[in-house]
């Protein structure tokens, strides 16, 4: 279990999740009052995670296997895991204070309040998401592994149920998660995936940290 976690938003992606693509774009008091949000939000954040590794495999009928949790014949997850030897999950949470004060902004009608800090705590689950990939990403290279790409759950064509045995393993309600029926995680600003690692098959590695050194450029 990962706690305490820093989290930094950046303000271009928040403006992005509002449909902005520069800065300029921006009304003034737009840009005034989502200053006034990206304090309040920081005030509430409480960013937690869980992981833990389980093995991979292919299986003969073509579907992957993660450990004993799960089979899926998703290409999304067979694309993300290909050669992939092992994998990293995670389900990880801004905190219920987040849900709980874009619910409040919400109830009293102050939409352009509500409309940014949406914006903004969504911004920030996707960061959140963003730095478990890397952090796991440099715990595969550790063990001489290549990290794959990231899945999750309902995207690409991995269904969504599959977030039940993920976050049953992960034991996800010791940081708070819990899941619906229909596998929708709460709190909502709230992230899951699995990341793979393959075999360095000479220097892939090192080909690997530099894409990712200049992804982050």
């Amino acid at each position: 279990m990962l706690d305490r976690l820093a989290l930094t938003v950046a303000r271009p992606m928040v403006l992005l999740r509002l449909g902005y693509r520069r800065a300029s774009q921006v009304p003034p008091r737009t840009s005034d009052l989502l200053d006034t949000i990206m304090a309040e939000g920081r005030e509430m954040l409480a960013p937690r995670a869980v992981c833990a590794r389980c093995p991979v495999g292919a299986m003969q009928d073509g579907r992957i296997a993660i450990g004993e949790l799960l089979t899926t014949s998703s290409r999304s997850l067979a694309g993300g895991l290909k050669r992939c030897s092992e994998a990293w999950l995670f389900a990880a949470t801004l905190g219920p204070a987040v849900d709980a004060w874009i619910e409040s902004l919400s109830a009293t009608d102050e939409m352009a309040r509500t409309l940014l800090a949406d914006a903004w705590a969504s911004a920030a689950a996707i960061q959140l998401g963003l730095d478990l990939e890397t952090l796991l990403g440099r715990r595969l290279r550790a063990a001489g592994l290549v990290p794959g790409r990231r899945c999750a759950p309902g995207y690409g064509d991995w269904e969504l149920s599959a977030q039940h045995p993920i976050l049953q393993h992960l034991e996800a309600g010791r940081i708070g998660i819990t899941l619906s029926e229909d596998g929708m995680m709460a709190p909502l600003k709230s992230v899951s995936g699995v990341v793979g690692g393959r075999p360095d098959e000479g220097g892939t590695q090192a080909t690997a940290e530099e894409s990712d050194d200049r992804s982050r450029s």
